[in-house]
């Protein structure tokens, strides 16, 4: 796991956040350009050092707390949301040339997804269309023997929905 420094929790598309509690927060951060660059990686001294102390874990260039370099509901954390934008279009770089390859060179895809439940949906709509992408994609080459398959692991909610 992978920490940032929090500093830019207080913006929303370069805009400070409404709110006294927004207010207070963006008064006390002295961000550098160095927190926006700033990690941790979380490992097992690390994570025996903090929960053997009642300290957060804090950026080494404002002393303000880090947070989980993950997307959370409703984030507009813009030292988050840089990474996650690259990372999704390495994504979906990804799976293009996957999708490509099964059809034009014939291979077998399998996308398996284990415990995705229907609460929140994201990952299951994410291999559902990755499965229709890749049916489309072998469907065009007509003489691909390319195949695709999804196995969905859920007790509760193992329908696939094909639209």
């Amino acid at each position: 796991l992978e920490f940032k420094c929090a500093s830019g929790i207080g913006y929303s598309n370069g805009e400070p956040r409404i709110g006294n509690e927004w207010d207070q927060w963006n008064q006390k951060m002295t961000a550098t350009n160095s927190c926006k660059q700033a990690t941790v990686q979380m490992n097992q001294e690390l994570l025996t050092d903090i929960g053997n102390s009642d300290e957060l874990l804090t950026c080494s260039h404002c002393r303000q707390p880090m947070r989980p370099n993950v997307l959370m509901f409703h984030d507009t954390d813009e030292n988050v949301l840089k990474e996650i934008y690259s990372q999704r279009e390495r994504y979906q770089t990804w799976e293009s040339l996957v999708e490509e390859k099964v059809a034009t060179n014939g291979g077998k895809f399998v996308i398996l997804e284990m415990g995705c439940g229907v609460n929140v949906p994201a990952v299951r709509q994410e291999s559902e269309e990755v499965l229709l992408d890749c049916a489309k994609e072998i469907q065009l080459q007509p003489a691909s023997d390319g195949s695709v398959c999804m196995i969905r692991i859920n007790p509760k909610d193992a329908k696939v929905e094909m639209s």
